[in-house]
């Protein structure tokens, strides 16, 4: 069909939808058949005109809903090898966020959630086939064997990522079945196992490795979210499925090429003054993709030291061998400084904070809970014997002065800011410097640190001081207060 023609005809159906009080199936069905149109033009056309129709919230009919999704979801894996492929994604970004307009018709079990959000989560299965088919599609060979294509464009990789994303971020505010949560784990560690871990990091565009991480911390956080919701400890099922994502999240670290590659641009010699902009579209330019990687790390480690720490016999962790990742000759030669973390981080407040407080919640798990560091030393030897010397958060913390230019008015503007957990890392951080003052004052003073810091430490209550005099600081600053008046106090006991 001429493109002008299916233009028209889309036009058509949009005009006869927002005329209509029922009976929408029919213009549905016409519309939802554009998305497999050849001419990306069409394609978009029906997507933006299905996405306005749904998003009215007069289609509440469970089974016109439910007819929509699966038409989504249901396709052959011959479209995606068509840019416009990824828009069906799109479309499903877009109706996952869609709340219910007339409940009248919608069921009981429905009528207070997003609706559409419920049934995509009902046809997890399609959900499974769609995305596996877009990583892993196959077609038949000339002999009728199947053969594993690699025609799928990038951009369609990444739509489908990011509509799990998306699915995933949504679903810590909906009431699902625990068979539904186990059908999701199942999904995404399936995915993990079969795609993540064997994924071309060096060679596939960074967009593609930032959406792959964004998903696997999501899903990480969902999970932890859905634990520690259950406190009762009850449900079992839950915790081991909690347990199998820690572990195939580490499989994924261990034995993907994500971290080497991560690993092999951070000691590239290329400038490290890349631009963001350009970094953000290039194939291998590397910051955001390392930003990426460092935040997804550093909630990863905070949620594995946490497992570690409840429960140090509940990971099943036999599949590390001494070979791994980290063990393996002269791999401690490539492990990220802190220099290198800050080079990377410093043009991003909200992730350096961020990361650097979850390294301080993991050092004081470490330090405080018998026998985690037991656990990371048989497991990890030289990994963690290093990662305890180079990030120590008294460091960490002389390095973050020295990144704001030992300028006091900066560390302030990151405090007042709510972008970023400047409050809960200086929290954390004062308490372990005040509660270890003999230990910490000597690892600051090696590295003539320490007047610099107590320098932007004083600087910081005096200005804080003033502020809460003129009624200006927007939270209560008493327990920050106490912390570096305390620190005050040993500094000046000497």
């Amino acid at each position: 069909m001429d493109w002008y023609v299916a233009i028209r005809r889309i036009s058509e159906c949009s005009a006869a939808l927002r005329s209509c009080r029922g009976g929408f199936s029919d213009i549905l069905r016409t519309l939802l058949g554009y998305l497999d149109h050849e001419d990306v033009l069409v394609v978009y056309a029906a997507k933006e005109e299905l996405r306005k129709a749904l998003a009215d919230g007069r289609i509440t009919e469970t089974q016109c809903v439910n007819s929509v999704v699966i038409a989504i979801l249901d396709t052959t894996s011959s479209v995606w090898g068509r840019e416009a492929s990824g828009l069906r994604f799109q479309l499903l970004q877009h109706i996952v966020k869609i709340p219910n307009g007339d409940q009248a018709e919608a069921p009981a079990e429905l009528a207070t959630e997003l609706l559409y959000l419920q049934v995509v989560m009902k046809n997890l299965e399609k959900v499974g086939v769609m995305t596996r088919s877009v990583f892993t599609p196959r077609h038949h060979s000339e002999s009728g064997d199947l053969a594993v294509s690699a025609a799928v464009p990038y951009s369609v990789q990444y739509e489908a990522l990011a509509f799990l994303s998306e699915l995933v971020k949504r679903l810590d505010t909906l009431k699902i079945d625990t068979s539904v949560q186990e059908t999701l784990i199942e999904l995404v560690t399936r995915l993990m196992g079969e795609v993540f871990v064997t994924m071309d990091y060096a060679s596939q565009p960074t967009f593609v490795s930032c959406a792959v991480l964004h998903l696997v911390d999501d899903f990480q956080r969902l999970v932890k979210f859905w634990k520690d919701k259950r406190q009762d400890g009850d449900d079992v099922c839950l915790e081991t499925q909690y347990s199998k994502c820690i572990e195939w999240c580490l499989v994924w670290l261990n034995q993907s090429s994500c971290t080497s590659n991560a690993l092999r641009l951070l000691n590239d010699k290329e400038s490290s003054n890349m631009a963001s902009q350009k970094a953000l579209v290039a194939k291998s330019s590397r910051y955001p993709f390392l930003q990426q990687w460092f935040l997804c790390l550093s909630r990863m480690g905070v949620t594995y030291i946490e497992a570690l720490a409840a429960k140090p016999k509940s990971l099943n962790l036999k599949w590390l061998q001494p070979a791994s990742l980290g063990e393996r000759p002269r791999a401690l030669e490539r492990l990220p400084t802190r220099q290198q973390l800050f080079v990377v981080l410093a043009e991003q407040d909200d992730i350096m904070i961020e990361v650097l407080n979850g390294i301080t919640r993991s050092a004081a798990l470490v330090e405080s809970v018998d026998g985690v560091r037991s656990v990371l030393s048989q497991q990890f030897p030289s990994v963690s014997a290093y990662m305890i010397a180079e990030y120590d958060p008294d460091l960490l913390f002389a390095d973050l002065i020295a990144t704001l230019g030992r300028d006091h008015l900066v560390l302030l503007d990151l405090l007042i800011s709510n972008e970023t957990q400047v409050l809960e890392y200086l929290l954390r951080y004062t308490r372990r410097l005040s509660a270890n003052w003999n230990t910490s004052k000597p690892k600051l003073e090696t590295g003539e640190n320490l007047e610099s810091v107590m320098s932007v430490l004083i600087r910081l209550r005096l200005e804080i001081d003033r502020l809460v005099a003129a009624d200006l600081f927007p939270y209560n600053a008493g327990p920050l207060m106490r912390r570096l008046l305390a620190i005050e106090h040993h500094y000046e006991e000497g």
